[in-house]
């Protein structure tokens, strides 16, 4: 089972106001729309260096982000998705607060699902529902040699010990809502998939293929992984590859560049695919997603802020 911030976007001044922190308030009195209130949670609110107007430093100009997200990041208040001159899809009129919560109101309904499975195996002996969850709802070897493709994206809904699920869940709250207001929910969205598939065919491939071949054990090939970690680790990833020198709490109380917490996590994860026998963290998957979140940024992302210079 895998065990396994928020970044602010560009104004039409061109400038990064600040890094939100995990606060309950969501508005401003005037410009972009972002929480700024007392800091806390993982990430501690702070301002880059001088200079630093952008992702990397880079100067950015809002007006082409806009024309690039399309989407109204101007200093209107309600709708700011309502002004654009092109046809809104329903995903093009999300919002990021709803984008997100409705990720975690869908983890959480899964892991509900899950208690109930091991309530009936546990009082009644009936494993009908867990075998049917472990099927389509756990990244394995197997079942992707059995045709369940499917199961590339559900583990990235799935939990079952609660602990993992509010880790997870509090992360991608965290980090999710300004990295959707960066990217636009859409966009969002699709990376979110996108980190779950990298990760989960990692997590297969090691686990299915060169375990085996390089232990001799073949039952990791139905051992099952699951967890929203795989999409989490991403969202992290590109965050540091955005802000690196953003002051992140470590454990609630370490202050660290994001850069330093996430090469020390990508090297715990390392550690874990060489001992994953004796490990219950998926390190595999993680490097999956972590390799999701750097490739977007250094594809998708750089080339983008580089034209914006």
């Amino acid at each position: 089972m895998r065990l396994s911030s928020r970044v602010q976007a560009p104004t039409k001044q061109g400038s990064i106001r600040g890094l939100a922190s995990f606060v309950k308030s969501r508005t401003s009195s005037k410009g972009f729309p972002f929480a700024h209130g007392q800091p806390g949670g993982m990430l501690q609110a702070c301002r880059p260096q001088p200079g630093a107007n952008g992702p990397r430093g880079q100067q950015t100009r809002g007006a082409r982000w806009e024309n690039y997200t399309k989407a109204n990041y101007g200093s209107q208040r309600g709708n700011r998705y309502r002004n654009n001159d092109h046809k809104q899809s329903f995903f093009d009129r999300l919002k990021p607060e709803t984008t997100i919560y409705a990720i975690i109101a869908l983890n959480g309904a899964v892991f509900l699902v899950w208690q109930s499975a091991k309530g009936r195996a546990n009082s009644f002996g009936d494993y009908g529902l867990v075998n049917w969850m472990v099927k389509n709802f756990s990244i394995m070897w197997v079942n992707l040699s059995e045709g369940r493709l499917w199961t590339l994206i559900t583990p990235a809904f799935s939990h079952i010990d609660p602990m993992h699920l509010f880790i997870n869940m509090f992360v991608l709250y965290s980090f999710g809502i300004d990295l959707a207001r960066l990217l636009t929910p859409k966009r969002f969205l699709k990376f979110y998939l996108g980190a779950a598939i990298c990760g989960n065919v990692i997590s297969a491939v090691v686990r299915g293929i060169v375990m085996p071949i390089s232990t001799g054990n073949h039952s990791t090939k139905a051992q099952p992984s699951l967890g929203a970690s795989t999409s989490v680790v991403g969202i992290t990833t590109l965050f540091a590859c955005l802000y690196p020198n953003a002051t992140l709490m470590l454990f609630m109380v370490v202050p660290v560049p994001a850069w330093l917490a996430t090469v020390g996590f990508i090297g715990w994860d390392m550690i874990n695919v060489v001992r994953s026998s004796n490990s219950k963290a998926d390190g595999a998957g993680h490097l999956g997603g972590a390799a999701a979140g750097a490739a977007y940024y250094w594809f998708k992302l750089r080339p983008l802020i580089r034209r914006m210079r």
